[in-house]
C-alpha cells in the first residue's frame, strides 16, 4: 500500500496564494488529455494545486493508486489461548476438529522426586525391621504382632491391624511384597504426595484387614502387606484411568486390564495365602481412588498441560 504525505505546494515567486479565509485555495486542474491553456507542454511547468486529502504536482509520474484499507489485526477470541496453556480448555476455542486442544502432560507425567524415594526406603525399612522382630525377636513381642479375630475383636488389640501389615511370615513373603509395593509407593507418592500414601492408604488398609478378619475363624492369624499392596494397586489404576487423559479412555482401560491380569491375578492357589485380603484390599483401593479424584479434581486438572494443533 502507498500513501502520499500531505505537503505544502511550492508556489512560484509572485504566484497567487490562498488567503486566510480560504479564497483561492483550490485551483481548477485540467483533465490529463487537455493541454493547459497558455503554457508550453514541453516546459513541464504546471500550475500547482492543493487538495484537502493529498497534495502532489500535476503531471507527476506518480500515477494513480487505489488506496487499500489497512488490514485489521486478528484478535484472539476471549478466553482462548494459542500454543500452550494449562488447566481446562478455555471457552471460545474453535469448533473445528483440527483446532481442538489435546492434553500433552498430566501430573502423572512428571518423574517422582527424591521424596518418593525416601518414602519407599522408609516403608521398606519398617517392613524389614518389624519382620525381623517377628522372626527372631522375643517370643512375647513377636506374638503381639499378628492379627486375628480373637485378638482384635474380642481382646480389643486394634494396634495389630497395623503391625500385622508390617510383619511377614518369611523372607520370600517379604521380598515378593516389597518389590511391587515399592513401585506403587514410588509412583503414588511422586504424583499425589503423602495425602494418598501413607495418610490415606495405611488407615484404609487397617480397615480392610479388619473386614478380612470378619470372614475368618477367630483363631486364624494374618500377617503381611499384601492387602495394602492390592489397595494401592486399585487406587493407582483407578486414578490412572481418570487422570491420564493423554490417551483415549479405551487405551487406558486396556492397559489397566492388562496390568491387572499379568501382575495382580495369581498363577497358582496356595492355602497359606489370604486371597480374601487381596480382593477386599483391591475393592477398598478402587473406592479410595474414586474418592481421592472427586476430592481433588480441580487440583489434578490444573496440573494438565494442553496444546493446540
Amino acid at each position: 500500500m502507498t500513501f502520499w504525505r500531505r505537503r505544502k505546494p511550492k508556489w512560484p515567486p509572485g504566484g497567487p496564494r490562498s488567503d486566510p479565509f480560504g479564497e483561492g485555495r483550490l485551483r481548477e486542474v485540467p483533465e490529463p488529455d487537455e493541454e493547459p491553456a497558455g503554457r508550453d507542454p514541453e516546459s513541464a511547468i504546471f500550475e500547482p494545486w492543493e487538495s484537502d486529502e493529498f497534495t502532489q504536482p500535476e503531471g507527476s509520474d506518480a500515477g494513480e493508486y487505489e488506496l487499500e484499507p489497512e488490514e485489521e489485526e486478528e484478535e484472539d477470541r476471549p478466553g482462548a489461548f494459542r500454543g500452550v496453556f494449562f488447566g481446562r480448555p478455555a471457552r471460545g476455542a474453535p469448533d473445528t476438529e483440527a483446532a481442538q486442544p489435546h492434553v500433552v502432560s498430566t501430573i502423572l507425567s512428571k518423574k517422582p522426586g527424591k521424596d518418593a524415594a525416601r518414602a519407599v526406603a522408609l516403608t521398606l525399612g519398617i517392613l524389614a525391621v518389624v519382620s525381623a522382630l517377628y522372626w527372631w525377636g522375643p517370643p512375647g513381642f513377636a506374638a503381639a504382632l499378628p492379627a486375628s479375630g480373637e485378638t482384635v475383636f474380642e481382646r480389643g488389640e486394634t494396634w495389630r491391624l497395623v503391625t500385622a501389615i508390617a510383619a511377614h511370615a518369611d523372607a520370600i513373603h517379604l521380598l515378593s511384597n516389597a518389590v511391587f509395593l515399592a513401585w506403587l509407593i514410588y509412583l503414588s507418592y511422586g504424583a499425589f504426595g503423602p495425602s494418598l500414601y501413607p495418610w490415606s492408604a495405611v488407615p484404609l488398609s487397617a480397615v480392610a484387614l479388619a473386614v478380612t478378619l470378619e470372614g475368618y475363624p477367630p483363631n486364624i492369624r494374618v500377617v503381611g502387606a499384601s492387602g495394602m499392596l492390592y489397595l494401592l494397586a486399585g487406587a493407582w489404576l483407578t486414578l490412572y484411568v481418570l487422570v491420564e487423559r493423554r490417551l483415549s479412555v479405551a487405551k487406558r482401560i486396556v492397559r489397566v486390564v492388562g496390568f491387572f491380569l499379568v501382575v495382580l491375578v495369581p498363577t497358582s492357589i496356595r492355602p497359606e495365602v489370604s486371597y480374601r485380603a487381596h480382593g477386599i484390599g483391591l475393592f477398598f483401593g478402587i473406592c479410595l481412588g474414586l474418592a481421592y479424584f472427586l476430592a481433588r479434581r480441580d487440583t489434578i486438572r490444573a496440573g494438565e498441560r494442553w496444546e493446540w494443533d
